[in-house]
């Protein structure tokens, strides 16, 4: 008598399409695929008003970042615990599931912390110094009778690199010389003979690279009359 045919179940078809685009992990790789050519498309034809062009910008691509991080993060915290609440009774195989689960839940909020603390490290340490120039440092007071002085001075804050000119009394500046690294001033100055009246000073006159100005003047202190 022969034996009867066993019917193949037609989830064991490998032609069977469908039951692989049912698959959760088939579907979240399609609309990320989906996703990236559609960012693609709109960054060609102009429909994304800059936003791929402006992940250039460090400030932009460190906050996308933190925002996507925190919501997956988040995400899959409150599934766990939604899962333990009022999911289905414990077996072994939701044991295992939720154990990868937990595991990958550590390796995100570790990566996520890690995140936080460099994007909220960094916005506070971006903020601008002041920008000022520090008393001037003259040397010899009183001044010898060549005439012949030495200024130090430091720049903070600003934008580099910085230009700054030596002027006496009420002259008008000339910035031209290029501070050194770290802002520094240092430079050789000859000081004229001053007329009776005439204020007996040094000036220093500060530009960065963006067009601001400041000014430091000391007074000068002279050992004998020229």
């Amino acid at each position: 008598m022969p034996k009867p045919k066993k019917k193949v179940p037609a989830h064991n078809n490998g032609n069977d399409w469908t039951a692989n685009f049912t698959n959760p992990i088939v579907v979240l790789a399609i609309s990320i695929l989906i996703s990236l050519f559609v960012m693609i498309g709109a960054a060609i034809f102009g429909l994304d008003h800059g936003f791929l062009a402006g992940m250039a910008k460090a400030d932009l691509a460190r906050g996308l970042i933190t925002y996507l991080f925190a919501i997956v993060t988040i995400g899959i915290a409150v599934a766990l615990v939604l899962s333990t609440l009022v999911g289905p009774a414990p077996t072994d195989a939701n044991d295992g599931r939720f154990q990868r689960a937990k595991e990958v839940l550590s390796l995100l909020l570790g990566v996520f912390g890690t995140i936080v603390g460099f994007y909220f490290g960094s916005e506070k340490t971006s903020k601008e110094e002041p920008y000022q120039v520090s008393t001037l440092d003259i040397f010899p007071q009183p001044v010898g009778p060549d005439g012949v002085i030495i200024i130090r001075a430091v720049i903070r804050g600003g934008t580099p690199p910085f230009h700054y000119g030596l002027t006496q009394g009420n002259d008008p500046p000339e910035i031209k010389d290029l501070a050194f690294d770290g802002g520094w001033v240092v430079k050789q100055f000859q000081l004229k003979t001053t007329t009776q009246g005439e204020l007996d000073t040094v000036r220093l006159t500060v530009q960065d690279s963006t067009g601001k100005k400041l000014e430091q003047a000391a007074p000068l202190r002279r050992s004998t009359q020229r």
